[in-house]
């Protein structure tokens, strides 16, 4: 027969709401950031490396990069 521990259910539980809650407050300050850069006239944010390359590239570059 299948057994359930309370405790730890409440415990994980708990856990789950705690990181959730972080993940929330993290999300808000970035859409306050957002909003502020839109209230400042900011339509666009030019990055200097694409976020979408890999920093294993980045590496690989650098390291053809360096004299032997």
């Amino acid at each position: 027969m299948p057994v359930v521990d309370v405790e730890d259910n409440i415990k994980k539980l708990r856990m789950n709401i705690d990181q959730l809650t972080q993940d929330i407050f993290r999300l808000q300050g970035m859409l306050q950031t957002f909003e502020g850069f839109k209230k400042g006239g900011l339509k666009t944010i030019d990055l200097p490396n694409d976020p979408d390359q890999s920093t294993e590239t980045e590496e690989l570059e650098s390291i053809q990069e360096k004299p032997e």
